[in-house]
């Protein structure tokens, strides 16, 4: 079968995904790519977003699964959800050459939860920048995007957020001037994040904020606290994070469980 029978059955609504049928969109050659951009606008756009949504579902069960051309694509989709899932598909890419993509997402973007979805990618860079794996006009390009999303006043607070928990890696006392602006918000979402961002940045003066915030009354901040007790790698935070096994929330139960492990 062709590139075009796999993609004319795709594209038919009255036809169930198979996944061997999507797998055909995995490690497309060039031709292969130019055909599936000419066609791809043509789907219909609830359609599209079941075949985006099915590929992003598919990769994550098989990492051999490489769809990352029909990812780059639907990052310029008309549809804001297919844009936001196609960048959940490039999450866990090293590929540098999503740098600039990602970026304009994030600037350019007229959907929030968009832009968020950028700056939760970008914290890869991120992250492989700390690690010196990133040639350094990389790292500055990450960096400027996401701390353009941080101290932008007017950017939607979700995207600061994403942006704050993704550049935390970087060790410059800026990015603790913004976890303690976070942490001490009235806003539930920004103090998770902040205690978020505590743990990515692996600094263990974070240490007794985060086992305090291990018994706060709210669930999604003791998950955030034992999640960052498990980035800091800290032998002080075993206790107490043995204690959150057994925590009426199971999602505090198992991020106590990562972490220990």
């Amino acid at each position: 079968m062709t590139i075009e029978t796999f993609i004319e059955e795709l594209a038919d609504s009255n036809k169930q995904i198979k996944s061997a049928t999507l797998a055909q969109l995995s490690g497309l050659i060039s031709e292969d790519v130019n055909f599936l951009r000419s066609r791809w606008d043509e789907i219909e756009s609830g359609r599209r977003e079941e075949i985006i949504t099915r590929a992003v579902e598919l990769a994550e069960e098989n990492v051999e699964m490489d769809f990352h051309a029909l990812f780059i694509h639907c990052l310029y989709d008309p549809v804001a959800k297919i844009r936001e899932k196609s960048i959940q598909g490039l999450w866990e890419s090293d590929d540098r050459r999503n740098i600039i993509p990602l970026t304009e997402r994030l600037y350019k973007d007229d959907d929030p939860n968009v832009r968020a979805a950028s700056a939760v990618a970008l914290g890869r860079f991120a992250s492989l920048a700390q690690e010196n794996k990133l040639m350094s006009r990389d790292s500055e390009r990450v960096k400027e995007a996401l701390m353009s999303a941080l101290e932008d006043q007017d950017e939607d607070l979700i995207v600061r957020r994403r942006a704050l928990e993704s550049v935390a890696v970087s060790p410059e006392g800026e990015i603790r001037r913004w976890i303690d602006w976070a942490y001490s918000s009235d806003d539930l979402g920004l103090r998770s994040s902040a205690v978020f961002a505590m743990g990515r940045t692996v600094d263990p003066t974070w240490l007794p904020v985060i086992l305090k915030e291990m018994d706060n009354q709210n669930p999604s901040i003791r998950y955030e606290a034992a999640n960052a007790g498990g980035e800091l790698g800290e032998e002080d935070a075993l206790p107490r994070l043995s204690q959150l096994v057994g925590d009426p929330d199971p999602h505090v139960q198992m991020a106590a469980l990562n972490a220990i492990a």
